[in-house]
């Protein structure tokens, strides 16, 4: 009796979605005839919070969560149409509330906010709560950091979201590179050397531990030398006149030792010019050279 029961119930709640869905259709396919954007008729399904929509749902809200994202994507982007954007938020709060382990929902729902909808904040606020949901899916701060890079060129936020990405186990090499690039333009090179160090130490790839390699090797040298013309500028400051050769900032105490290149040579220093340079050219940041 019992098991006749749960049967019914399950059909019950099975045709209540089905009718939800159909109604979906219904209406996108009605929107479709009322394109002009000046019209009065409601583009847009009325959707309640997934909240209370998802009891609603009898078990099977996976299922309407995937229905609706399908539509949206329909509804958001169909060129020939004029979806009402003050909707989007909500749109993809409702699918992630009723499947909060959708991934490709906040992925494409950040895509939609900042290019259709511009609203970047919404976006980053979706992908920020699709982490917190799903703490062991790097590619969610790692979209934020790509958005923070190319559309809000927020070098800053862009970083943080890069080690943020780059900090959860199993995220690839790429979220600790896309940091290392992000603070070398924002002119952190020490931290940018110690993110590619670690990649050398820690990736299998051949092609890619030579990247890093390289970016290791000329950030070693760009450091050294922003180092020695320090010291030089101190030294002047103290002295009036430039070190008779580099040993003299050690024995003045203002270094504590001579840095050398990658290849342990010294760097070449001019003393009548007081300037230090590289003897070898650079590969990755020659013209920082």
């Amino acid at each position: 009796m019992r098991q006749g029961q749960n049967r019914g119930s399950r059909l019950l709640g099975l045709s209540a979605v089905c009718l939800l869905l159909l109604a979906v259709v219904v209406h996108y396919r009605i929107a479709l005839r009322h394109r002009d954007p000046g019209s009065s008729f409601s583009q847009m399904l009325y959707l309640p919070s997934g909240k209370y929509l998802r009891p609603a749902t009898f078990g099977y809200h996976l299922l309407v969560a995937d229905f609706v994202y399908l539509w949206s994507i329909q509804y958001y982007g169909d060129p020939g149409f004029h979806p009402r954007m003050e909707y989007l938020q909500h749109t993809y709060d409702l699918i992630t509330e009723l499947d909060p382990n959708f991934i490709d929902a906040y992925q494409t729902g950040a895509l939609f906010m900042f290019y259709e909808g511009r609203n970047p904040q919404a976006g980053l606020r979706l992908l920020d709560t699709g982490l917190q949901r799903n703490p062991s899916k790097w590619i969610l701060p790692a979209d934020a950091g790509f958005y923070c890079m190319m559309n809000l060129r927020n070098r800053d936020l862009s970083a943080r979201y890069f080690e943020k990405a780059a900090a959860i186990p199993g995220a690839p090499s790429l979220a600790k590179r896309m940091a290392a690039g992000m603070h070398f333009r924002m002119g952190d090179k020490r931290l940018a050397y110690q993110l590619w160090e670690e990649v050398y130490r820690t990736v299998e790839d051949p092609s890619i531990r030579q990247t890093a390699f390289q970016h290791v090797h000329d950030l070693k040298v760009l450091i050294d030398l922003e180092d020695l013309r320090e010291a030089i500028r101190k030294y002047q400051n103290r002295f009036g006149r430039e070190p008779l050769h580099l040993n003299q900032l050690v024995s003045s105490g203002i270094l504590k030792a001579i840095p050398v290149d990658p290849d342990e040579n010294l760097y070449e220093y001019d003393r009548q010019t007081g300037t230090v340079k590289y003897s070898r050219q650079l590969t990755v940041y020659r013209r920082y050279q």
